[in-house]
């Protein structure tokens, strides 16, 4: 028995540190660290752009603002935007003029980059096996792998998610690379290693 409740602890232990077992196969080894640095700013943003709300209910509070248009274009800069990406994550591809001012209309900008940038298929289907939010994340990850959504349309999908759901670190990962920097790659002028200007 004692050897059960021992195991017990050291799975549930293992769980909370940031990537749990089964989401670590989707990234490679050297860019964990990369990627834990990045939800640990974003949280830190957050918090101190919802100063008087919980973590989870900040992130809520972010996706309902970015949806409306209310967050300031300075909000979309980050000291690690070159390394996150630079890893091997995003798919480009190139935006029609048609296109180029359709979503410069969703994102309520004056320019639009020529290069379009999205989390890759690979990565958001494997992320969203490894999501414990069985209808909102996975649901918005396996939408956001075929297409690059609006706003308001990842909003959509987002809403199933709970405050509970967003305690879970992996959760709060496919919020910060499938919102966060791919809002901020589609909007600014970001050199990545590929030879595209973003």
């Amino acid at each position: 028995m004692r050897k059960l409740i021992f195991l017990l602890f050291f799975i549930l232990c293992s769980c909370k540190t940031g990537f749990d077992s089964s989401s670590k196969k989707c990234i490679d080894k050297e860019h964990r660290e990369i990627l834990v640095n990045a939800v640990e700013s974003f949280d830190l943003k957050l918090e101190e752009q919802y100063k008087n709300l919980s973590k989870e209910a900040a992130y809520f509070q972010f996706l309902s603002d970015w949806a409306s248009k209310k967050l300031p274009l300075d909000f979309f800069q980050d000291s690690l935007e070159l390394k996150i990406r630079n890893l091997n994550l995003w798919e480009v591809s190139e935006r029609t003029d048609r296109n180029m001012e359709l979503e410069k209309t969703l994102f309520d900008v004056d320019s639009m980059n020529l290069i379009r940038v999205k989390l890759n298929s690979e990565f958001s289907t494997c992320l969203s096996k490894n999501t414990r939010d069985w209808d909102g994340i996975r649901r918005f990850l396996l939408a956001n792998s075929k297409y690059r959504l609006s706003p308001r349309l990842a909003l959509k999908n987002l809403s199933y998610t709970n405050e509970t759901d967003l305690k879970e670190f992996e959760n709060r990962l496919a919020i910060v690379l499938g919102v966060y920097y791919q809002t901020m790659f589609n909007i600014k002028n970001t050199v990545a290693n590929n030879g595209y200007n973003l």
